[in-house]
């Protein structure tokens, strides 16, 4: 396969998506989306955040060191495209109505709507050119009664349904392709390298 050079660039970071909580000065709960998340580990499972400009969500967090983020399924896009183009500098996010309850661990909103929630205590502040990224520790996790019995281990993306965001778009889980270690039921050995062998969806 020949290949060419892009810039870097808002091009291509395919990831779940979440609708970040945090409450304001007056005890009003604030959503909006932010896109730059990842996970790390270190003794704790942690989330790391990237937030540019001037955000009310930024100015609630760098004051109350904590948040919630409530993972966007299929059912809540819309909804959570209401709160990634509106500005809370602007004015409240109540034109649409939704539901939310305070954290069981941190005074934090977690969206009822949302399926999968996470509570986080921010414990690092990396202030960037512009942005600040927040490393955050996961203290709780709030799952839908439903998904009680799934396999924490083995979770089945297509039950949570979860919308991914490439730049400017949105878009849903697909088939399941298969699970760990299965390389071996797709590739065979032929001589010194693997030739691949068609993918068929389980």
């Amino acid at each position: 396969m020949t290949k060419i050079d892009i810039k870097p660039d808002f091009v291509f970071s395919p990831q779940p998506m979440y609708i970040i909580g945090t409450k304001n000065e007056d005890e009003i709960p604030n959503f909006c989306i932010i896109t730059w998340i990842g996970f790390s580990f270190d003794k704790t499972p942690h989330l790391m955040m990237t937030i540019g400009g001037n955000k009310q969500t930024k100015a609630n967090i760098l004051r109350d060191r904590m948040f919630s983020a409530n993972l966007i399924s299929e059912d809540i896009i819309w909804l959570a495209d209401y709160f990634g183009t509106t500005k809370a500098e602007e004015k409240l996010k109540n034109e649409i109505p939704y539901d939310y309850q305070w954290g069981n661990y941190l005074k934090v909103p977690i969206l009822e709507q949302s399926n999968w929630v996470y509570e986080c205590e921010v414990t690092k502040i990396i202030e960037l050119d512009g942005s600040h990224l927040f490393l955050a520790d996961i203290k709780n996790i709030q799952i839908d009664k439903k998904f009680e019995d799934i396999d924490l281990e083995m979770i089945d993306l297509k039950m949570l349904t979860p919308a991914i965001y490439a730049p400017y778009n949105y878009f849903k889980i697909g088939d399941r392709i298969g699970e760990c270690g299965d390389w071996k039921n797709h590739l065979r050995k032929d001589n010194r390298k693997y030739d691949v062998v068609k993918v068929s969806a389980k």
